[in-house]
């Protein structure tokens, strides 16, 4: 997805201000109806043209307190790692990836036999 500067977003916007014709200025500036509904949109709603900040989505890419973390795990009997999940969420009041869990149980060396349990 192509990244416009400030002055095209206003350039279009004038454009469009002025000859009211979503279509010549999009031709014009080389852009789809969609971005200039979206630009003329984001205007209405800030008065700016500035594009609004990304918001994180999903759970966190890492344990935020690695010692409390490694103490929580050695006083948890768990036998899956997807049972450390609810467990994890419950103490530490935020979640975080089946992915992230696995690779931070192999960091601290743990590995587990068939049938039992992590250790």
């Amino acid at each position: 997805m192509p990244r416009y500067s400030l002055e095209i977003r206003k350039a279009a916007i004038a454009a469009y201000k002025k000859t009211d014709y979503k279509v010549a200025v999009c031709k014009e500036f080389n852009i789809s109806r969609v971005t200039l509904d979206a630009w003329i949109k984001l205007e209405e709603e800030t008065g700016s043209l500035q594009p609004k900040p990304a918001q994180k989505r999903g759970a966190p890419a890492h344990i935020k307190d690695w010692n409390a973390f490694v103490e929580f795990v050695k006083n948890t009997k768990f036998q899956n790692i997807s049972d450390l999940q609810p467990l994890f969420e419950q103490r530490f009041g935020y979640s975080v990836s089946y992915a992230v869990l696995v690779r931070a149980i192999h960091v601290l060396g743990m590995r587990r036999r068939k049938g039992r349990f992590y250790a």
